[in-house]
């Protein structure tokens, strides 16, 4: 992708939305909530996991669920 190099802000093409427009705001609010309802029903652990041994670090690991 090139690069294009301006010399002031007056030379730069307008952008295609107004930054103060509150409709920003709203969809906004709806991409987060597409991306919570495709990340809904994943499994994830928080924090560090311990295992016993090497042989049940191994079996979490081809768990295909697993974070």
């Amino acid at each position: 992708m090139p690069v294009t190099r301006y010399r002031s802000v007056e030379e730069m093409s307008r952008p295609w939305r107004d930054s103060h427009s509150p409709e920003n705001l709203r969809l906004v609010a709806r991409m987060l909530g597409f991306y919570r309802s495709l990340a809904r029903g994943t499994p994830r652990r928080a924090g560090v996991q311990r295992f016993g041994s090497l042989q049940e670090a191994n079996a979490s690991r081809s768990d295909p669920y697993r974070r």
